[in-house]
């Protein structure tokens, strides 16, 4: 059964992390589609699950009707989408779930003045831009999710509480993290989880991040 509590999600992105977050959408039974610029099997690389669940659309297709879009793309092809479309999503919340790394994950490609969820909400004045999801890894979208932080921020703050109730439906421990100006912070939180990854692997298989920066008690560890 569908539920359409929160309308219906575009996921922008098959890679790992947007099949994650898509199967975890549609296993709570949030009506989704996924955009993708071939739809059939024979396409290298594409994942079987969405193949599977026939959620698999042409990006036009896939954002008409969209209530949610979820920028589920590297990000500098969020960026170059925002550029050459900025109106592609007018009216609608747009997540953004991007962090601005290197290739190498070993740095941040912006300047310390900006950040990427400020960089793409410029060029998409019309949509409702809210930075989630950015927080979380493609393993927190696969296993139970109890308990994996999310980091919700955005200067409009009904389509923020609404990224926030769809997160907890998915069962992340979701907080309010204030406004888009903040989200340089959160961006550098994903370069300081890929820096634990690599120098400690034994402890970062072992503990999310979450674990160490949420003690019991903040409301965050019992999701909704």
């Amino acid at each position: 059964m569908t539920d359409d509590t929160f309308g219906s999600v575009c996921v922008l992105g098959a890679g790992r992390f947007g099949t994650a977050l898509a199967l975890r959408l549609m296993d709570r039974g949030v009506g989704t589609r996924v955009a993708a610029r071939r739809t059939d099997a024979g396409t290298p690389g594409r994942p079987g699950p969405l193949l599977d669940r026939g959620v698999l659309r042409p990006t036009l297709e896939a954002l008409d009707g969209a209530d949610i879009v979820v920028l589920a793309l590297p990000f500098a092809a969020a960026l170059n989408l925002a550029d050459r479309f900025p109106g592609f999503a007018e009216g609608r919340i747009v997540v953004d779930a991007t962090n601005p790394l290197t290739e190498e994950g070993d740095g941040i490609v912006l300047p310390p003045d900006t950040c990427g969820a400020v960089e793409i909400a410029r060029r998409i004045p019309y949509a409702r831009l809210v930075k989630a999801f950015s927080t979380c890894t493609t393993e927190d979208l696969t296993s139970d999710g109890t308990g994996a932080l999310n980091l919700v921020a955005g200067d409009d703050e009904q389509a923020k509480q609404t990224v926030l109730r769809l997160s907890r439906h998915l069962g992340l421990a979701a907080l309010d993290a204030g406004v888009l100006a903040h989200c340089g912070v959160l961006e550098g939180m994903a370069l300081l989880r890929e820096e634990i990854r690599r120098r400690n692997p034994a402890a970062a298989a072992a503990r999310r991040l979450t674990g160490a920066l949420l003690p019991p008690g903040t409301g965050a560890e019992s999701p909704c």
